[in-house]
This record gives structure tokens, sequence and C-alpha cells, in this order.
């Protein structure tokens, strides 16, 4: 083996550990980068040869195979998986809180305490019916049941409107991470093909693809080329190649599936108005459609359902009774004549509005200790009317309550549980691809060593030649 041979396996080994030093230095340097895997060098010695004059045979150095990337697609998987349950659990948890603040009655008189306060006023009216101040207090107390009627629809429908405009947002940024995916898988492919190992590009594709994941149900799956192919569960593919669907939201009327009337459809660019509103599951869009379409529009349903019942059944007995100036077929609410938005509907009548003495407790006309009205009516907080009649308004109204702060509890619990999981699986990730800066300072130092070593080699063959130069002169 001659002398020059030996300088190109010192130099080899430079190489060797310059690789290695400029792999370890950019891991350094994204030790805080979102998604990023640690990269290490492959090394493979160079193919002995036999040295000359003998049957030896004599190693030439070290080639950097390639620079790979540590990961494992497995647990990637996994935590695709726990970030989109988690991102489910949390847009559900933002939309049930904003709905048990419209319910709460901590802070103030809520509709429960306004319902038996309505009905307290008419029993202090069937106590002393000729009482126009206690007319006043019947009037205030229904004034202020309607009220809470509008505000508690008003305010669901705000956290309804707010959920359309963030289904649009997501939908956005979906089809934005799309795209980002569909360059990436060419970007990559054209790497391979030249032979490079793109471990930064794949690391960002992956990035995109768990970010893509927390908005909906996917699966994932590569093609021949090693392109990543994704579905949406339930709808089609999203990400073939170079073809890429979109998304879109378009006002529409309702639907027999919960969709109200105005709300936002999902649709794909797979076709012409392709509606995938109901197929989209998990993730933060599968939450928030689930809320709107479902918790929510039960809540005002429920909601609308009393106000109709409480508007319907009072007004049946009060149209009854005698005023103080002995009329006969005033209304205390305005008729409502449909169950649909009846808490956005119900009112006062004109009449109880104009004047108090429209406020019937009598039974006959000409009756001043007449109370047999004012007594039916505030029998009725007692009755089960609500629900085919069996349950009455107050049990009614509490259900609702219960059902909220019941699914709001239901979900945290998911929340800290996927919350665990998720940190469990981010760990063991961070295990596995993770950046740690004391394993790759004392990397640093060995291939500086290396990097030293390989120089030495290179220094001593430069000797060996000018002691041979020496002796020839």
């Amino acid at each position: 083996m001659g002398i020059p041979n030996v300088m190109n396996t010192g130099r080899s080994g430079m190489m060797a550990a310059k690789t290695a030093i400029a792999t370890t230095g950019h891991n350094v340097a994204n030790v805080n980068t979102e998604g990023y895997s640690r990269q290490r060098v492959q090394l493979s010695s160079q193919a002995p040869h036999v040295a000359r004059g003998t049957k030896i045979m004599v190693g030439h150095g070290a080639d950097v195979s390639r620079v790979e990337r540590v990961n494992d697609e497995y647990i990637g998987k996994q935590l695709r998986n726990a970030e989109r349950d988690l991102a489910h659990a949390e847009e559900k948890d933002v939309v049930l809180k904003q709905a048990e603040d419209i319910f709460n009655e901590m802070n103030g008189e809520g509709m429960n305490r306004l319902i038996s306060r309505f009905f307290n006023e008419f029993r202090k009216l069937s106590n002393d019916p000729d009482s126009e101040a206690i007319r006043q207090s019947v009037r205030e107390a229904s004034q202020a049941l309607v009220n809470d009627f509008h505000r508690v629809r008003r305010e669901l429908i705000d956290v309804r409107n707010h959920i359309d405009a963030r289904i649009e947002g997501n939908a956005l940024e979906a089809n934005s991470l799309a795209d980002q995916i569909k360059e990436l898988n060419l970007k990559i492919k054209s790497a391979e093909i030249a032979g490079a190992s793109p471990n930064d590009l794949l690391d960002k594709r992956d990035e995109a693809l768990r970010k893509l994941g927390s908005f909906m149900e996917l699966t994932m799956h590569k093609d021949k080329d090693g392109a990543y192919i994704v579905d949406v569960v339930g709808v089609g593919p999203l990400v073939a190649g170079p073809t890429v669907e979109r998304f879109s939201v378009f006002r529409s009327p309702a639907d027999d599936q919960g969709k109200p009337e105005g709300a936002f459809d999902l649709a794909t660019s797979a076709s012409s108005r392709s509606i995938v509103t109901h197929q989209i599951k998990g993730g933060k869009m599968g939450a928030l459609l689930d809320a709107r379409d479902h918790t929510l529009s039960v809540m005002l349903t429920r909601l609308d359902d009393l106000a109709y019942n409480i508007a319907g059944t009072v007004n049946q007995i009060h149209t009854q009774g005698f005023t103080r100036e002995g009329f006969q077929g005033v209304n205390l609410f305005s008729p409502v004549f449909q169950r649909e938005r009846a808490a956005e509907f119900i009112n006062l009548s004109d009449e109880v509005k104009h004047s108090v003495n429209n406020i019937a407790a009598a039974a006959i006309p000409d009756a001043p200790g007449d109370n047999r009205i004012a007594v039916a009516i505030s029998g009725l907080q007692h009755q089960k009317i609500m629900s085919n009649g069996t349950t009455t308004m107050d049990d009614f109204f509490n259900s609702i309550i219960s059902e909220v702060g019941v699914t709001a509890a239901r979900n945290r619990s998911t929340l800290n549980q996927q919350k665990d999981i998720r940190q469990q699986l981010a760990k063991l990730k961070d295990q596995i691809s993770g950046v740690s800066i004391d394993e790759e300072t004392t990397n640093l130092l060995q291939f500086q060593h290396a990097f030293d070593a390989s120089a030495k080699v290179i220094q001593v063959a430069d000797d060996m030649l000018k002691t041979i130069l020496e002796i020839k002169r």
C-alpha cells in the first residue's frame, strides 16, 4: 500500500468526521424545533485492496453511507391519533364551557329562579287578587322570564355562530396543510431519485400530517414511491400524488340530521357541492360539527319546548279568566304558534304591556276576591306538562342544566385522559427521536478527536514521504 493511499485513508476519515460533526451541529441547532427528529451518520468501511507484492488486504478508509433520521413510524402514528383525540376533546371543552356559562346561576338570577319567581308572584296575587302592586310584580317577573328566554337563546346562537367561524377557519387551514403535504411529497420524491436523504423534508411532512390529523379522522399510507396518500375516513382521498381535494363551506338550509338553518355545510372539491358535513368525524372539526348539530341543537330545541309550553299553558288558563276591568280572553303572553324558535318569539302580550289591570286573577267577572285563575296558573309549576306529561317545568329545565354539566364533566375526564396519553407518547417519541444536548456534546467531542486523529494520519504519511525523498537525495 503506497503512502498516497495512506493519505487518502486519513482524508476519508477526516471527511467522515466532518460530516458527523456537521450532522451533530445540525441536531444541536434544532434541539427546540417542533417535529425535528435527530439525525445520525451511518459509516461503512471502504473495500480493502491487496497490498502490492503481498496477499494482505488493507482497508482504504471510511465512507459516509447515509445520514439517517432516527424515527419510529408506529409511534408517530400513535401520536397522531392521540393528538386527534386530544384536539377533539379540547374543542368540545371550549363549547361546553361556554354553554355552562350561559346556564350558570351562581352570579345572579338564572332561568330556574325566574321560573320559580314567575309562579310565586301568581301565588302572591292569589292571596290578594285585587292588588295592582302585586300585578306590577307579576308583570315584572313575566318580563324577566321572557328576557331570560331571549338571552339564553341568543347566547346559544352566538356560540353556534362562533362554531361556524371556527369551522371555516379550520377548513382553510386543512387546505393549506394538504397543499404542503402534496408539495413535500414531490420534493421528497425528487430528492430520493437523486440519491439524497431528505430527512428535514420528511420531518416537515410528518409535522404537516400531524397537524392535519388533528382536524379530522384520517387514514394515511405510502404509495410505491414513498409518497403519503391521505384519506378522510368516510369521505375519500384528500391527498393522492399531485391531486389535492379542497374543503369549502357554504350556508344552506337546515337538514334532518341537526344542522340548523343558515349554518355552514362542509363540501369537498371532489365533485360539485359534494357535501361531507355529517361524514367528518373526530378531531377539531368533528367536535365542532357534533357540538353545533347535536349538543347545541338539543339545548335550543328543549329551550324552545319549555318556552312554547309555558306560553301555551299559561295563556290557556289566563284567557279563561277575567281582568280587573271585567274582560275575558286576554293573553298573558303573545301567542306562540310553533315550537321552533319559541324562546325567541315569546313575549308579553300587548294588553299586559299596556296595563297590569289586564292580568287576570278571577274566574268570574266583577269578583274582586276571586283568585281561582291565579291559583290555577301558580299550580302549573308542579304539574307534569313537559315531555308528554312526564315531568314538571322545573324538572325539565333542571334536566337541561344537568345534561350540560354531565356532558361537560364527562368530556373533561376524557380530556385529562387524552392529555396523559399524548404526554406519554410524546415522551416516548422524544426518547427515540429527540435531541439530547448532553449526548450530542459527547458525540461532538468524539468526532472532533476522530477528525484530529485522521489529520494525524495524513501528517504521519507526509513525514514518511519526506523521509523517503531525503533518502533518495
